[in-house]
Parts: C-alpha cells; structure tokens; sequence
C-alpha cells in the first residue's frame, strides 16, 4: 500500500512539474527568489511556486539555500523535517539539493550535525541528509 502511495505521489508530481512550464520571466523570478529563501516555510513556497525551473543557475541556488540553512540553522530541522514528512516531492527535492555544488566546509558541518545533534525523532532524515552529504562530498573531489 505505501509503495502505491509513493508511485502515485511521484507521478502525481511528475505531472504538476509538466504542467509548470519555466518561462524566461519566472526563471529570472526564481533566480532572484532563491536569494529570500531563509526560511523552510520560504524555501517551500519556492519550490511549488518554481521547481518547473529547477535546472542550472536556479537549482543552484535552491542548493546554496537547502546547504546553507542547514549548515547556519540546524535547530531549525524539525521545521524542515515537518514539510518533508507531509510533501514527498518536497523530501525529494529537499535531498537532491544537498549536492556537489554546495559549499564543501558547508557539507562538512551538515555532516557532523547529522551524525552527532540529530533529534532523536528524526534519525530517519539525518541519515538520508547523511548520505546525501556523502555522496555530494564524494562527487566534489
């Protein structure tokens, strides 16, 4: 039952992404939107208002975003952890941009934090945000 769930969820999203066409106009907006994204309640309105731009220069972004929030405002992960718990193309969205374009000192922290100051609820994500920082780690060198 979960797995029909979860294939549901991606096609579902897959669609929505189809029907989210990035204009020239919403990827300069995009562009300059991820600059204000501080917050996860921020970096979440981002994502549904812009992931049919989710590519270069504003994936980019997305990622200095996810990294640098998580690297500056740990404490904040339950926060993160709420939206991605109730939105799995956001969970997926939120994996994918800990990734080889992030700051490396940045990944390094999130890594340690991961493994030593996860709340104890949340072990599931800090060992999925482990790996990610792993395998971006891994691809930087």
């Amino acid at each position: 039952m979960r797995l029909a769930v979860l294939v549901f969820t991606l096609l579902a999203s897959s669609i929505a992404w189809a029907a989210d066409p990035c204009t020239d106009e919403r990827a300069r907006d995009a562009e300059m939107a991820t600059d204000s994204m501080k917050t996860w309640s921020a970096l979440y309105a981002g994502f549904k208002r812009y992931r049919g731009c989710d590519d270069g220069a504003i994936a980019e972004g997305f990622t200095e975003a996810v990294v640098h929030h998580l690297a500056s405002d740990w404490k904040s992960l339950p926060e993160a952890a709420a939206l991605v718990q109730k939105h799995l193309s956001f969970r997926a969205f939120f994996l994918r941009h800990i990734d080889a374009s992030a700051d490396t000192d940045e990944l390094k922290k999130i890594d340690t934090l991961a493994s030593s100051q996860c709340p104890k609820n949340l072990a599931a994500l800090c060992s999925d945000i482990g790996k990610s920082v792993a395998q971006a780690l891994s691809e930087a060198e």
